[in-house]
C-alpha cells in the first residue's frame, strides 16, 4: 500500500473511531432531552408555592414566566448558528446544562421576586443551547428517517414534562420549594456528564452563518410553531394555579397535569411519524385545526369535560415538536440544520414568553382565567393561516 492510500484509509478509521455510533447519538440525546424538558417544565407546578412567598397575582407570575423563557428565544437562533459554524455542538450542549443548573440554584436563595427574576434568565441562557444542537446532531445520524427519529427523540421529552410538575408536587408536600428547586440541578449536571463522555465533537462548516440558514419560508413555518405553541402553553402555564384558585389541592392539580403531559409520549412519535409521511405544513395544519376545536370545546365547557379539552390542546401540541424541528431542517443548507432549529424554536420561545404576562394581565383584567385563556383562539387560527400559505420545502440536508 502506497503511503497516500495509507493515509487515506487511515483518515477513515480514525473519523470513524471519532464520531457517535446513530444509536449511541440517539440513545444519549433522548435522555438528555428527559432533564432538558425536565427544568423547562417545572416553573408551573413551583408557581402557587412561589406566589404565597411573594404575594404574586397573575401578572407578575406571567412576567417570572417570561423572564424563564426569553432568553431561549432571543439566542437559540445565535447559538445554533455559532455552533454550526464552529464545530462545538457538544461543548455547547454540555455548558447549557451547566448553566441551566447553576440557575436553579441561584433561584432556591432568591431573597426577592425582583432577584429569582433575574437569575432565571440563566434558566433561560441554559434552555437555549440544546433543540438546535440535538436536532442537528439527530438528523446528521438519521438523514432519511429525521422525522421519525425526533419523534423517539421526544419520548425524552414527553417524559421530562411527565415527570416536571409530578416530582415537583410531591417534593414539595415533604419539603420547601427552594430546597426542591435545588435539587432540579442534579439532573442537569448528570446530563452534561453523559453527553460529554457519549458524543463526539463536530466538526466546523466555516461557511455557515445565520443570514445563509435564514428564509422567508423557514420565518413563516416558525410563525406558525410559535403562535399555536404560545396558546398550548398559556394553558399548560396557568394549569395547577388555575384550579388552586378553584379550590384544588395543590398535589392533585400537579399529578393532573403530569397526567396529561404523558401523552406526549404518543404524540410526539406520532408528530414524527406524520412529518415523514404527510408533510410538515399537512400535520400543523390538522394540529392547528384540532387546538382550536379543543379550545372552543373549554370555553363552551366546565368540569370534566373542560379539562379533557385541554388534556387534547396539550398533546396536539406535542404532535408539533418533531415536526417543527425536522421542518426546520429541510429549509436550510446542509450543516446547518442547528441555524434552522434555532430560527424556529427561538422565535416560539419568544412569543411564547410574551404570551405568558399578557395572558396573566388579561386573567386579572377579567377577573378569570379560564376567560383570558379562550383569547388564545384567534392566536392559533392566525397560525393555521401562516402554516397553509408556507410552501413545501425541498429536502437540503
Amino acid at each position: 500500500m502506497c503511503l497516500a492510500e495509507h493515509d487515506r484509509v487511515y483518515g477513515l478509521v480514525v473519523t470513524a473511531t471519532l464520531r457517535s455510533e446513530p444509536r449511541t447519538v440517539l440513545a444519549s440525546l433522548v435522555v438528555a432531552h428527559l432533564a432538558n424538558d425536565f427544568y423547562s417544565s417545572v416553573m408551573p407546578a413551583f408557581l402557587p408555592a412561589v406566589a404565597i412567598e411573594f404575594s404574586l397575582d397573575y401578572t407578575e407570575l406571567g412576567i417570572l414566566t417570561f423572564a424563564f423563557i426569553v432568553l431561549t428565544g432571543l439566542l437559540q437562533p445565535i447559538i445554533g448558528s455559532t455552533a454550526d459554524r464552529l464545530g462545538r455542538r457538544r461543548l455547547t450542549l454540555v455548558t447549557g446544562f451547566v448553566v441551566g443548573a447553576t440557575g436553579f440554584v441561584a433561584m432556591a436563595s432568591a431573597p426577592t421576586f425582583a432577584f429569582i427574576v433575574v437569575v432565571s434568565l440563566l434558566c433561560g441562557l441554559g434552555g437555549a443551547t440544546y433543540h438546535p444542537q440535538a436536532a442537528a446532531f439527530i438528523v446528521d445520524a438519521y438523514p432519511d428517517r429525521r422525522g421519525r427519529m425526533l419523534g423517539i427523540h421526544g419520548w425524552g421529552g414527553s417524559g421530562g414534562h411527565f415527570l416536571a410538575p409530578a416530582v415537583v408536587v410531591l417534593s414539595l408536600s415533604i419539603m420547601s420549594w427552594r430546597i426542591a428547586m435545588g435539587l432540579v440541578a442534579v439532573p442537569l449536571l448528570a446530563a452534561a456528564a453523559l453527553l460529554r463522555v457519549k458524543l463526539h465533537e463536530t466538526e466546523p462548516t466555516p461557511g455557515a452563518s445565520l443570514r445563509s440558514a435564514v428564509s422567508r419560508p423557514l420565518v413563516q413555518i416558525a410563525l406558525a410553531f410559535a403562535v399555536i405553541s404560545a396558546s398550548a402553553t398559556s394553558f399548560l402555564t396557568f394549569f395547577v394555579k388555575m384550579l388552586v384558585d378553584e379550590g384544588w389541592d395543590q398535589t392533585d392539580a400537579g399529578l393532573l397535569l403530569a397526567l396529561m403531559l404523558l401523552g406526549g409520549a404518543v404524540a410526539q412519535p406520532l408528530g414524527g411519524w406524520g412529518h415523514d409521511r404527510l408533510g410538515g405544513r399537512q400535520v400543523i395544519t390538522i394540529s392547528a385545526s384540532l387546538m382550536a376545536v379543543f379550545i372552543i370545546v373549554f370555553a363552551a365547557s366546565s368540569g370534566a369535560v373542560s379539562l379533557m379539552a385541554i388534556a387534547g390542546i396539550v398533546f396536539v401540541d406535542f404532535t408539533l415538536f418533531p415536526v417543527s424541528l425536522a421542518y426546520a431542517s429541510e429549509f436550510v443548507p446542509k450543516n446547518q440544520t442547528g441555524a434552522g432549529a434555532g430560527v424556529v424554536f427561538g422565535l416560539s420561545a419568544l412569543v411564547v414568553a410574551s404570551a405568558q404576562p399578557a395572558v396573566g394581565a388579561l386573567a386579572e383584567s377579567l377577573g378569570d382565567i379560564r376567560a383570558a385563556l379562550v383569547w388564545t383562539l384567534p392566536v392559533v387560527l392566525f397560525g393555521l393561516v401562516m402554516a397553509r400559505i408556507a410552501p413545501t420545502p425541498a429536502v437540503t440536508t
